[in-house]
């Protein structure tokens, strides 16, 4: 008896074409946040120089290239791999604010790259879209500093990269994840000290999960890294010798931190409260899926370290922005509903203490309220200026008016052939000396440091012996004991905004 064969069912041509415009909206939403953050820092690109630190990471970049030694005649408290990225951005765009902003543009973009590969297999939905948008956001906005290329704007590329080989490696239980996640985050800590966080997190994760060969894994990762910050550093430890690198990359940060946190119960407790309800917490959350255990952890580690020196400078909770949208990828599932064990509320606990005491300092701090009403005008003032509708004084000003003032003095020199000359720029912001050629004689470029570390009266009785041909000064003025050296010998041949000046020495022609 002959079988009946029954025809395979044909493809709907509307189901096909459905399935395909279902496709494409899933790709464009997928690329959505990258779109949206490459649109929020596209006006970086045409920002002035405006921000001091980047102006003294930019000129110690630049002069350790031309002769002067990194911690030994010219001065600064980063890693050097910050300076390497400096290096990279002038030798590719010259000192262009554009060249350093588009190099802090990608480091934003690994970093929203490496939240996608975090939530990709373990998200859907606007699980996964809402945190990408959230992160798009908040990297791409100016008042986290995600305008800038300030070291945190680049460790949050490596560090996050590093965090999410570690959550491979906590998944996967193998040591071979480990060992890329210390040299990735040693990169990290190589551009700023404050990543050792990440590290720290990272090690307490493994430390305290459930499974067998947790004691492999924590060596893996701190080996390797240990490995990648050693390389890293040899060659300023062999130049410059390891009291001097020691000093300025741990040392310095003493006084740093005295100054703006005294040791009182008032200033003490809440820090050293928030760091037991961490470790508490990474216990209480050991048997979580590692997803979850790892964003808790890893952002109240970060929450914790850069409120540590009690300054609220907003841009110090950028790195806390990739943690904080994991957090919040799992924030409506319905676990989170459930009464949760005491353990289970120390992590939480931690977080709102840390988001306390920062909202606390940022209250009593104008750079936060500056960076909220730059971002206010940021599109506005940036689209304006693109169009004509906006000057470029007017654009300038919105900077500060020291920008403006400093932009004029580097006019007035180039227009007067005095770059090369010897020069101090007494001013937070030491663009001048890298815009218009001059050469320093103070250790370091920002004259603030310059004071921290040498103080006042070995700072002018320095001025005074070098005899500098040229001394740019802001608004901010000058000490009364160089001032009445400078009346003795300079003259003023230039003014300009906000208190500015130009003084040349008198035997100097210009």
């Amino acid at each position: 008896m002959k079988e009946l064969s029954l025809p395979e069912p044909l493809a709907s041509p509307v189901l096909g074409e459905r399935a395909s415009a279902h496709s494409r909206a899933r790709a464009l939403l997928a690329t959505l946040p990258f779109v949206i953050y490459v649109g929020l820092r596209v006006p970086s690109l045409m920002e002035p120089h405006w921000y001091s630190d980047e102006a003294g990471y930019a000129t110690t970049a630049w002069f350790s290239i031309h002769g002067l030694a990194l911690y030994q005649t010219i001065w600064n408290n980063k890693p050097p791999l910050l300076f390497w990225i400096y290096d990279l951005a002038l030798w590719a765009f010259g000192p262009s604010e554009f060249g350093l902003h588009l190099l802090s543009t990608l480091a934003g973009l690994v970093a929203l790259g490496a939240l996608w590969w975090a939530l990709q297999r373990r998200a859907n939905g606007w699980r996964r879209l809402g945190p990408l948008l959230a992160a798009a956001v908040l990297l791409g906005i100016p008042f986290l500093g995600g305008d800038l290329a300030l070291p945190e704007n680049f460790l949050i590329a490596p560090e996050a990269l590093g965090m999410v080989l570690v959550l491979e490696g906590l998944e996967r239980r193998q040591a071979g994840w480990m060992v890329g996640a210390g040299l990735v985050l040693a990169t990290a800590v190589l551009i700023q000290q404050t990543a050792l966080a990440a590290v720290g997190a990272a090690v307490l994760l493994v430390a305290v999960r459930p499974e067998p060969g947790r004691g492999s894994r924590i060596a893996a990762l701190l080996l390797a890294c240990s490995v990648g910050v050693g390389a890293g550093l040899a060659p300023y430890l062999a130049a410059a010798g390891p009291g001097r690198v020691w000093y300025f990359l741990v040392g310095s940060y003493r006084g740093y931190t005295s100054e703006s946190l005294p040791l009182t119960a008032l200033t003490l407790f809440p820090r050293a409260l928030a760091g037991l309800l961490l470790l508490v917490g990474a216990v209480g959350r050991r048997r979580d899926p590692p997803l979850a255990q790892l964003a808790a952890v890893w952002l109240v580690a970060d929450l914790l370290a850069y409120l540590l020196p009690n300054r609220a400078y907003p841009h110090f909770l950028l790195p806390a922005v990739v943690p904080l949208c994991l957090v919040l990828s799992g924030l409506h599932r319905p676990q989170w509903l459930k009464a949760p064990r005491l353990l289970r509320l120390a992590l939480p606990a931690s977080a709102a203490l840390c988001i306390g005491t920062w909202a606390t300092l940022f209250a009593m701090n104008a750079s936060g309220l500056f960076s909220g009403l730059l971002t206010l005008e940021y599109i506005p003032l940036s689209l304006g200026r693109a169009v004509g509708t906006v000057t470029g004084t007017q654009y300038l000003s919105a900077f500060g008016l020291d920008t403006l003032g400093e932009s004029e003095a580097v006019a007035f020199i180039r227009s007067h052939h005095l770059e090369g000359a010897s020069a101090v720029v007494w001013s937070a912001n030491a663009w001048p000396y890298l815009l218009a050629g001059l050469r320093p004689i103070l250790p370091t470029p920002a004259i603030y440091m310059d004071d921290f570390w040498l103080g006042e009266r070995a700072l002018v009785n320095r001025v005074r012996s070098a005899l500098p041909e040229l001394v740019v000064v802001d608004g901010s003025g000058l000490p009364r004991a160089l001032h009445h050296f400078l009346d003795s010998s300079y003259r003023v041949v230039e003014r300009g905004a906000g208190g500015s000046a130009v003084w040349l020495r008198e035997n100097v022609p210009g």
